[in-house]
C-alpha cells in the first residue's frame, strides 16, 4: 500500500513538471545553439574538420549544461549558470593555450544567449576582432590576449554594456582605441603590445582593480588618464612621442588661448619651450621593428615589456658625444680638481691578486688587471652597457686590446675603508658562477670595479630580446637551470660572507676586517651575465650593499631574497623590470593576476608554448610558488625563507624535471 502511494505521488510530481516545462527542460542550450558553437570551435581550430571539438569534448547532440550544475558535460573548457534565469545555460568559455590558429566568427559565438566570459588566451588566432562581437551583449570578459589578430578594435566593443575585463594584450591590433570605452567602468584593461595609435581614451582608473591597466609599448600619445600615478610609468611607456601629464610624464602644453600665435611674434619660438621641445625629442627617441620597440645600439637600455619583451629605451646621455659610439670613461669631480691641480689622484686603482680570483676569469683579463692603471681607465674608450638605480656600467679596452666592464658607483653608503675590505672578502670568497672584481678603485664620492668583460651579455637582454638567441626564446629547463644556478650560488655567498670573520675560503694567515655580512644588495637579471660557454654567473656581488655595521645577517639577506624572487617572476613571466625599480611593479601584478584566479596568464607565452606535458606545467606554478615566498611582504605574512631554503626547493624542482625528462626520452 505505502509503495503504491509512493509512486502515485511520484507521477503526480513528473505530471507538474511536464505541465510547467512542455518544452525543453528550463534553461537547457537549444539544438542550435550547440551546433554554433561546435562550428565556433572548429573555425578557431582552423577549419579542422572537427578535430579539436572531438578532443575536447564538445558534441552538437549533447546540451552542455544541465540545470543546477555549475560542471559542464562538455568538459573543463565549458562552465555552466548553476541557478537563477540563466540556469542551465553555458557562463563561460574558457579556450587558453589550446593551440588554436584559426578565426574568431562572433556570429557563432554569440549564438549563446547568456554567455558572459570568454577566454582565448595565448592561442595563434589569425584574422581582426569582428564588428559583431557587440551580439554577444552580456559578455563581461574578453581575453585575447597572446594571439596573432590584427587590424582595428572594432567601436562596437564599446557597445558591450556590461563589460568589464578587456585583454587584447600582445596582438598585432592598431589603429585607435575605442573612445567610448572609457564610458565602462572597467576593472581591467590590458592592450599593451600591439600598434594602437591616436590618443588613450579617458578611463576612469578609479575602477580598475589593482595594477590591471596596461597600454604600453604602442604609438600612443598625448594625455595619460587622470589618476595614473599609482600605475607608473612602465604601464604607458615605451608608446609614440608626445606622451604626456604628470607626475609620471612631463606635464602636457597648454592649448594655445584664442587668437594667440605659436611663437611671440617675431618668427621666433621662446627659448625655454625650445628646450623643453629638444629635451622632450631627446627622451622619446626610438625605433620600431617587426617584433615591437627596441633600443638604439650604444643608446640605451631596455626598460619594460610584456611577452615577447622588446623594449623602449631611455638615452644614456644628453651630452654623449655623437661622433663616434665610443667615449672615455666620465671622470668625477675629485679627478678633475687633482688633474687642475697637477696632482694624483686621491686614491689610486687597487689590483686584486691573481690568487683570489676564481678560474672563471681569463688569463687575458687578469693579465691585463695587473698591468693596469686608473689613468689607463680614464683614456680608454669606453661604451656605455647601462645605467641603474646605483650607477652606470661601461665596456672599456684597456692597452692591449683586452675588454674590461668598469661598474661606476656613485654615492655609495659604504665609506672608503669598509668598501676595500668588502672588495677584498668578496675576491676570497671564490665560486665559479661568481665574476670577480680584478681591481678596484675607491674615492669619496665615487667607485669603480673592474670585471672581465662577458660577450654574451646578460639574462636581461637574452630574456628580453636584445640579444639573438640561435636557439629561438629560452625554454622550461633552461630557465629553471638558470633558476637552480643562481640560487645555488646566493647560497653559497650569504654562508660564506655572512659574518663573523673572514671568508671560509680564505687562508688561514688571511683575516677579513670587516665581521658584517656582504649581501649582493643588487641581483637583478642585468646582473645575471653568461660566459664564453654561456653558463650563468653573478656579477657585481658585495658593490651596492648597505653598510654591515650594527645589521644581522637576516636584515642582510632578506633584500636578497627578494630581488632573487623578482628574478624568478622574470624568469616565469617574461616581463621586465623597471631599470630604476626594485621589482615591485612585477610582483605585484602577479600578485593581483593570481587573486583573480587567472594564473595560466602569468607565465610567459614562449613558455608555455614549449612545456609539454601538463606535468611540466605543474612545475611552473611550484616555481612561481617560490617566488611568491620569496616576495611576500605583507602583514602578518610566514618569513621569508633564506636562499638556502630557496635553493633547496628548487633543486627539488629541477631533480624531478630531469627524472621526468629521462622517463620520456
Amino acid at each position: 500500500m505505502a509503495k503504491a502511494l509512493t509512486l502515485t505521488a511520484l507521477a503526480a510530481a513528473l505530471l507538474v513538471l511536464l505541465a510547467c516545462c512542455p518544452c525543453r527542460v528550463r534553461g537547457d542550450e537549444s539544438p542550435d545553439v550547440t551546433a554554433s558553437l561546435v562550428s565556433f570551435l572548429t573555425a578557431l581550430a582552423g577549419d579542422d574538420g572537427g578535430q579539436t571539438a572531438i578532443r575536447l569534448g564538445w558534441n552538437a547532440s549533447i546540451s552542455p549544461c544541465v540545470p543546477g550544475n555549475k560542471i559542464s558535460l562538455w568538459g573543463k573548457t565549458v562552465h555552466c549558470f548553476d541557478a537563477g534565469g540563466n540556469n542551465g545555460h553555458i557562463k563561460r568559455i574558457d579556450l587558453d593555450v589550446q593551440g588554436l590558429n584559426g578565426t574568431i566568427d562572433a556570429a557563432l559565438l554569440c549564438a549563446a544567449p547568456a554567455l558572459r566570459v570568454v577566454n582565448l588566451y595565448n592561442n595563434s588566432l589569425r584574422g581582426g576582432l569582428p564588428e559583431g562581437i557587440s551580439a554577444c551583449s552580456g559578455l563581461t570578459h574578453l581575453i585575447v590576449s597572446g594571439n596573432q589578430l590584427s587590424g582595428n578594435l572594432p567601436p562596437s566593443v564599446a557597445q558591450l554594456k556590461s563589460l568589464q575585463v578587456i585583454e587584447v594584450s600582445r596582438n598585432n591590433f592598431s589603429g585607435e582605441l575605442p573612445g567610448d570605452l572609457s564610458k565602462h567602468g572597467l576593472v581591467r584593461f590590458l592592450a599593451n603590445d600591439n600598434h594602437f595609435s591616436g590618443t588613450i581614451p579617458d578611463f576612469n582608473l578609479s575602477n580598475i582593480q589593482g595594477h590591471s591597466f596596461d597600454v604600453s609599448n604602442n604609438n600612443l600619445t598625448g594625455s595619460i588618464p587622470k589618476n595614473a600615478t599609482r600605475f607608473g610609468q612602465e604601464r604607458f611607456w615605451p608608446n609614440a612621442a608626445g606622451i604626456c601629464g604628470g607626475p609620471l610624464f612631463a606635464p602636457c602644453p597648454a592649448p594655445p588661448s584664442k587668437g594667440s600665435e605659436a611663437d611671440d611674434g617675431d618668427g621666433k619660438e621662446d627659448d625655454k619651450d625650445k628646450d623643453k621641445d629638444k629635451n622632450s625629442a631627446i627622451c622619446f627617441k626610438k625605433k620600431r621593428s617587426k617584433l615591437g620597440l627596441k633600443s638604439k645600439p650604444g643608446r640605451g637600455r631596455s626598460v619594460y615589456d610584456s611577452s615577447r619583451l622588446t623594449t623602449a629605451t631611455t638615452t644614456t646621455s644628453a651630452t654623449t658625444p655623437s661622433k663616434t659610439p665610443a667615449y672615455s670613461l666620465p671622470t668625477s669631480g675629485e679627478h678633475s680638481a687633482a688633474a687642475e691641480a697637477g696632482g694624483a689622484p686621491a686614491a689610486s686603482l687597487v689590483v686584486l691578486r691573481r690568487s683570489v680570483t676564481a678560474s672563471i676569469t681569463s688569463n687575458a683579463a687578469a693579465a691585463a688587471a695587473k698591468e693596469l692603471r686608473f689613468e689607463d681607465l680614464l683614456k680608454s674608450p669606453a661604451e656605455l652597457l647601462g645605467r641603474g638605480r646605483f650607477g652606470s656600467s661601461y665596456k672599456v679596452v684597456v692597452p692591449g686590446g683586452a675588454a674590461l666592464a668598469v661598474k661606476r658607483v656613485k654615492d655609495a653608503a659604504v665609506d672608503e675603508e669598509e668598501f676595500r675590505r668588502r672588495m677584498e672578502r668578496v675576491g676570497l670568497a671564490k665560486h665559479p658562477a661568481v665574476l670577480p672584481p680584478l681591481a678596484f678603485y675607491c674615492a669619496m664620492q665615487e667607485k669603480l670595479v673592474v670585471y672581465e668583460f662577458q660577450s654574451n651579455g646578460s639574462l636581461a637582454k637574452l630574456l628580453h630580446g636584445s640579444i639573438e638567441n640561435s636557439q629561438g626564446p629560452l625554454d622550461w629547463p633552461a630557465r629553471l637551470h638558470i633558476a637552480a644556478k643562481v640560487a645555488d650560488v646566493m647560497a653559497f655567498m650569504h654562508t660564506t660572507l655572512r659574518g663573523g670573520g673572514a671568508a671560509s675560503n680564505s687562508s688561514s694567515g688571511e683575516k677579513a676586517a670587516a665581521d658584517g655580512p656582504i649581501a649582493h644588495g643588487n641581483l637583478k637579471a642585468s646582473n645575471v651575465l653568461f660566459t664564453a660557454g654561456m653558463d650563468p654567473c653573478i656579477s657585481e656581488y658585495g658593490i651596492t650593499a648597505p653598510p654591515s655595521a650594527g645589521r644581522d645577517s637576516a636584515a642582510a639577506f632578506r633584500a636578497d631574497v627578494y630581488a632573487f624572487g623578482v628574478l624568478l617572476l622574470e624568469l616565469l613571466t617574461g616581463k621586465a623590470t623597471s631599470a630604476q625599480g626594485d621589482g615591485a611593479e612585477l610582483a605585484r601584478w602577479v600578485t593581483s593576476v593570481i587573486r583573480e584566479e587567472w594564473t595560466a596568464e602569468v607565465f610567459d607565452r614562449a613558455l608555455l608554448a614549449g612545456s609539454g606535458a601538463g606535468s611540466t606545467e605543474q612545475r611552473m606554478v611550484r616555481l612561481l610558488q617560490v617566488a611568491m615566498r620569496c616576495v611576500d611582504a605583507s602583514p602578518g605574512s610566514a618569513q621569508p625563507p633564506t636562499m638556502r631554503e630557496v635553493a633547496s626547493m628548487i633543486n627539488s624542482i629541477r631533480d624531478e624535471d630531469d627524472r621526468s625528462f629521462s622517463l620520456e626520452a
